[in-house]
Order: structure tokens, then sequence, then C-alpha cells
């Protein structure tokens, strides 16, 4: 007699895992086992289950750091103000990571400057600006949850001295719990211009008797303190601007002139009184000319100066509305000479030089040889440089040598006539007029003898 063994019929195999729809987090371990399904010729169905092997899920730490925005910024160059850039740090790991977080200035290349003071602050609402609270406590590190991104905005103040097309480059580094960087494209490169105004001001030339300041109207409605801080936070030339201030008639008749006036003037009551005087402009000058109108100041209750469209000054509750008049401090571009004098030995006295010209002693020279000087201006300034005469008096123990006198290699008499150069014997002066000189620009050589006692 035979006995049958049961036959397993439609077995199915069933590979159950931990691993579910989400990313395994880092450090996980993962129980992994086979459950057969299968049933007998009777149809009865039976499961068997293999043994266990686990998996420990590799902990994996990559984050990136990317500039979201101000990678390239043009700012007006006002010194110790701040600058901003906003980055995106975002965890592509699989574990929860806290990032040490590090600014800083670039050295090298195109940079020229360096931020004074470097501050990072979390942007928690996300919205790329400090608001609310997010500016008061600055940070040096971050903590994201697998997969979270955080925005992070890097304040940068510029130093107390910053000059027309100087650069400051800063970078944003982020580093894991490993010491791993983020990979990241976080340096920002801040180009400095020197206006920050839409305006073109006036400025009132030295030509015509003028300070070189700049004046301009700005038109709006605001309130003397309003006015006083607009103006002041206003750039022109690399110069930050002022509530103007009157200091004469002619000054007085310029703005009026030119900006048809009306507007805030930098005048302010010394004290809280209706009636305390008005002595200091805004920007510290003393208050030493006036243009009141017939009646003004009236002292009621009104402590801020207004000039009119005629060029009136009234007086007026700071608390009122109109637009200012705002000027600038430009420096006036004046020339700048520099004179340079080289001498050569002409043992011979003909008017040819022994030795090369240079500035270093004339060593070993002898009574009755001659040494060559020539000279040249350069105007270093930064405006025309009028009239050059270039002056030299002959010291003791030495005599000009008659009929010496040379401009741009051309013979000149030594008579006052219309020629570049002359000797006044009286004097023992050689004079030779080098003329205009434009900036930059360097004079042709002025060549003398003098004869050794």
């Amino acid at each position: 007699m035979f006995k049958m063994r049961p036959i397993a019929s439609s077995v199915a195999l069933s590979l159950l895992t931990g691993i579910a729809v989400a990313a395994a987090p880092g450090g996980a371990i993962l129980q992994n086992k086979v459950i057969a399904t299968y049933s007998d010729i009777g149809g009865k169905t039976y499961t068997a289950e293999s043994n266990i092997v686990e998996i420990s899920i590799r902990e994996v730490r990559t984050a990136t750091l990317t500039l979201t925005d101000g990678a390239e910024q043009i700012v007006a160059m006002i010194p110790s103000s701040k600058v901003y850039s906003v980055h995106t740090l975002t965890n592509n790991g699989n574990v929860s990571e806290t990032y040490t977080l590090a600014a800083a200035n670039v050295t090298g290349g195109d940079d020229t400057l360096d931020a004074s003071a470097l501050k990072i602050y979390l942007d928690a609402n996300g919205n790329g600006v400090l608001d609310g609270t997010e500016g008061a406590t600055a940070i040096t590190s971050t903590t994201l949850a697998a997969g979270a991104s955080a925005k992070l905005i890097v304040e940068s103040v510029l130093p107390a001295a910053v000059a027309l097309g100087d650069k400051l480059n800063v970078t944003l580094d982020a580093t894991d719990s490993k010491g791993t960087a983020a990979a990241s494209i976080n340096t920002v490169k801040i180009t400095f211009k020197n206006s920050n105004v839409s305006y073109t001001p006036v400025i009132w030339e030295q030509a015509t008797g003028g300070n070189c300041h700049a004046y301009a109207k700005v038109a709006g409605t605001l309130t003397y303190l309003q006015a006083k801080a607009e103006a002041e936070a206003a750039m022109f030339n690399g110069k930050m601007g002022n509530l103007t201030s009157i200091t004469s008639a002619a000054e007085n008749t310029f703005v009026t002139s030119n900006l048809l006036a009306g507007g805030w003037l930098g005048g302010k009551r010394s004290g809280s009184s209706a009636t305390s005087p008005f002595t200091t402009w805004s920007n510290g000058e003393a208050i030493t000319y006036t243009n009141w109108l017939a009646g003004q100041p009236d002292n009621v209750g009104e402590d801020a100066i207004v000039m009119a469209g005629d060029g009136k000054w009234h007086d007026v509750s700071s608390t009122a509305k109109s637009a200012y008049l705002i000027e600038f401090d430009i420096d006036c571009p004046l020339p700048s000479v520099a004179v340079e004098l080289e001498g050569a030995k002409d043992e011979k006295c003909d008017g040819t030089a022994d030795t090369a010209f240079g500035t270093a002693k004339l060593e070993d020279m002898y009574s009755g040889e001659c040494a060559i000087l020539r000279s040249r201006a350069t105007n270093n300034g930064k405006s025309l440089a009028k009239n050059v005469l270039l002056n030299y008096t002959v010291p003791t123990y030495a005599s000009y040598l008659t009929d010496s006198i040379k401009f741009d290699g051309t013979a000149q008499t030594d008579a006052v006539d219309l020629d570049a150069g002359k000797y006044d014997a009286a004097t023992k002066r050689v004079s030779v007029l080098a003329g205009d000189l434009a900036v930059d620009a360097t004079s042709p050589n002025a060549q003398f003898s003098v004869k050794i006692d």
C-alpha cells in the first residue's frame, strides 16, 4: 500500500519588507522575510516563513546651499550701511542635521574691500526680508529635518570708507555634523555706485562764484523730520545729502533761480519753545544769513523753515507737509600740480649733457663747469591747471648761463617777450611758462643751465 504525499500547488511567495513609500531614514534597520502560501490537491492552504534578513539603511548627509537673491548687487556707496543677500539651505539627506553656518569676506580677485561685520539670520517666514523679530538674533547654526529647507539672510555692514567701483564679495558656507560642506552657489558680489537718486542736481559752479555744491528740489508731502531723514539718506557723486542750508544772498539767489524753490530748508528752532531762535542748520553750520519774508518768523508755534517760490523764508510747524530742498556738499574739482627737476653735468658748458639726467646729486663738479637743469609739471588734480609757470632761482656760488633756456627743445630768449622763457638778473630767477595743463597732463621740459662760480 502506497501512501501518497500531499502535492503542493499554486505556491505564492511574498517578500515583506519594512520599506515604506517615503525614503527610509538614515540609521533605520529594515527586517525582511519571505512568506510562502500554497495548497494541496484538496484545496487546503498553507503558509511558510523564511528567516529574517536585516538591512541597515546607511545615513546619507547631503545638502545644497543656493544663493536665491542678491548675487550681483549694485548699491550706493553709503558708508557703514547694510546690504543683504538671501540663501536657501536644503537638507537632501535622510537624517535630521544641524549645520554650522559661516559668512566670510572674500579676498583677492576683484574684491577691493571687506565688510566690517557679517551676521546670519533665519528668515522664518521665507519672504526674503528681515521683518518682525527675525533680525533681532543672529545665528551660527540651524537644524533641518530630512528634506527640509530654510532661508538664511546674510547681513554685511559696509566699511566707513567706500569708493566708486569698489567691490565687496561675501560668501556663506554650511557644514554638517560630520564636517561635510553643503554643495553651494553662495558668493555675493556687490559693486558700489556713487549716486542713489533719480534726479540730477544743479551744481553751483566754481567758475560762477559758486561753492561746487549740488542742489535739487525733491517733490513730495513730507514733514520736516521725514524730509530730513530722506535727504540724509540720499547720495550724489559720492556725497550724502542734507536739507539745504543758505549761507549767503548769492546762494539764496542761485537756489531760487534754479530750483523754483518751495520746500523745507534745513533750519529748525534750537529749543522747544515757540520763540526759541533759529541758530543752526541741520548740517551743523551756524545760521548767519537770513531772508525772511516781512513779518516772519512770527513765532506762533512754528519751528522749522520753508523757502517759498520767491526765495523768501517762512517759519512753519515741522509737522506740516511739503517738498524739500536738498544740498550735496561736493568738493570743488581743484588742480594739483607736481613739479619734477632733474640735472646732468655739462663740463664744457656747451649745452650737451655729459651724464644721464636724474635726481641724484651731481658730485665732484669744478668751478667753471656747468649743470643742465630741466623740469616739468604734471597736473594730478581734478580740473584744468591754468598758466603753469616754472620758476627757478639761481643759488649762491652759481650763475645763470646766458641764453640757455629751452622749452620743449626750442631755444627761448632771456628777454621778457612773447616766448615762454625769461631771465631776471635782478632776482636771478629763470621763469618758463608751461601754459595750461589738463587733468593728468605733463608739460614739455623746461631746460636751462647754471655755471659754477
